[in-house]
């Protein structure tokens, strides 16, 4: 009675096993169509003239079939993308606070890094092309707004290693001759194989990082060399929200004050050459 007991928690286990397996490679078939089907919508988007209404309405019946919270984060972001990517006639565009929607409901959900990084980005772009130019005290305000997400963004990509500097070339992949047959050669070939392909996965994913991080410290450095100056400001919210990265914090609020010192010397110039 026990050996049977035994050999039917075997043969569930070996079921349950097969069906994650199973479940694991639909998983990610599922995830690439998806993609494919996104990328093929995205490409529609020729800038003005687009018909944005109906990009983003064929995206979100993309829902009907991939309801995942992983593939709604998918889709929400690629609608903010289409929304933001080929950038604004004015600040009247009807795109902006589309941008920001999508940008917002996108991290709502489970997002990969570089990807949720982009979207803090957006946030806080869709936020201030419309107020750029508004009057200082509700400029004011809505600074104050924007450079949240932007620098939640950039602890994100911090937490994730995200290189101060562009990372070195990335790693060579060999171009193996693997037969099929079984044996020493096979495996080493295989393995030199994966090894490589993870390299070069890794060095995307950082030279991404960098990308992110740069941007999101340029969108920082915007909104506080634009008058009216406010570095203690930065400076103050810059230490609540990227903790631990003290030097990052110094580092950005230096770089401010130096856009500051060159916007304020290319003003004095100009106005010697009246």
């Amino acid at each position: 009675m026990c050996k049977y007991i035994k050999f039917r928690w075997l043969v569930a286990m070996i079921i349950f096993i097969i069906c994650v397996a199973c479940l694991r490679g639909f998983s990610m078939e599922a995830n690439e169509q998806l993609s494919q089907r996104l990328a093929a919508i995205r490409s529609q988007n020729k800038g003005e003239g687009t018909d944005w209404g109906k990009l983003e309405a064929e995206c979100l019946k993309l829902v009907q079939d991939h309801n995942s919270p992983e593939e709604k984060g998918k889709i929400y972001a690629t609608i903010a993308r289409i929304y933001a990517e080929k950038g604004y006639c004015s600040r009247e565009d009807v795109r902006i606070p589309k941008a920001l929607e999508y940008s917002k409901k996108a991290l709502q959900y489970p997002l990969e890094v570089t990807t949720a990084c982009g979207m803090y980005g957006r946030w806080t772009g869709s936020l201030m092309v419309t107020y750029w130019s508004y009057p200082e005290e509700e400029f004011i305000k809505v600074r104050q707004e924007a450079i949240v997400p932007c620098l939640i963004g950039l602890k994100l990509a911090l937490d994730n290693k995200a290189p101060k500097e562009y990372p070195e070339a990335p790693p060579p992949l060999g171009k193996y001759d693997i037969h099929p047959e079984k044996g020493p050669i096979y495996e080493e070939a295989v393995r030199k194989q994966k090894q490589q392909l993870a390299a070069r996965k890794k060095w995307q994913f950082e030279a991404e990082l960098y990308h992110q991080r740069k941007a999101l410290t340029q969108i920082c450095v915007s909104l506080y060399s634009h008058k009216p100056y406010a570095t203690d400001e930065l400076k103050s919210l810059a230490q609540k929200i990227l903790k631990n990265y003290d030097a990052v914090v110094n580092e950005l609020v230096a770089e401010v004050e130096a856009e500051i010192a060159r916007i304020e010397e290319r003003t004095v110039s100009n106005q010697g050459d009246k």
